[in-house]
């Protein structure tokens, strides 16, 4: 593993348990086994770092959405891509409960991330709307597709917000049952 890998894999580990504000620097460097000057070597602060993450984080989000055909998006491929979006939304976690006051705090990100959530609401309305141009009216949908998208969208974003707001420790195994939830939401998309 790379020096930069390493020092992105220990500052997320380490921001998934503690929460970004509660880690700095030194303790990236040593839970990556390197000196703090080795660190500021590749990444000159901790928003450096967090910037890098989301880069990672979007290209593995990329690699998710390649494997999404609009032309044949079969129940079990829209389902599948919705578990994948939740093992990620696992995976970065510290982001999905940090995320206002992160990209807040860094101009940077807060544009990259506004780009990055209007494509991504984009490729997904265009997902739905092929399904529904395939399938005509959807049957039992008492939402729009915009309507759906923002329901779907505000579940898997914040939804560890609001397991962990109710006062419960999640786990990974938590993250299915949101994944089901979505699943239910689009389930006029998803029936054949």
């Amino acid at each position: 593993m790379t020096t930069t890998a390493s020092i992105l894999e220990s500052a997320t580990r380490l921001f998934n348990q503690s929460g970004t504000a509660r880690v700095s620097t030194n303790h990236i460097a040593k839970e990556a086994g390197i000196s703090p000057g080795n660190l500021y070597y590749h990444y000159k602060d901790k928003f450096d770092i967090i910037r890098a993450i989301y880069e990672q984080m979007i290209n593995a989000w990329d690699k998710a959405y390649e494997q999404i055909d609009e032309k044949n998006l079969p129940e079990a491929a829209l389902s599948a891509f919705i578990e994948t979006n939740f093992e990620l939304l696992w995976m970065y976690r510290f982001f999905y409960r940090e995320n206002v006051a992160l990209i807040n705090a860094d101009p940077i990100l807060f544009n990259r991330h506004t780009e990055i959530t209007r494509e991504r609401l984009k490729k997904q309305r265009s997902l739905l709307q092929a399904v529904q141009n395939r399938r005509g009216n959807l049957p039992g949908n008492f939402l729009d597709l915009d309507e759906t998208l923002t329901v779907t969208w505000v579940v898997a974003n914040h939804y560890l917000i609001h397991l962990e707001s109710l006062g419960q420790t999640v786990e990974k195994k938590d993250f299915k049952a949101g994944a089901a939830l979505v699943i239910k939401v689009l389930q006029s998309y998803l029936q054949a």
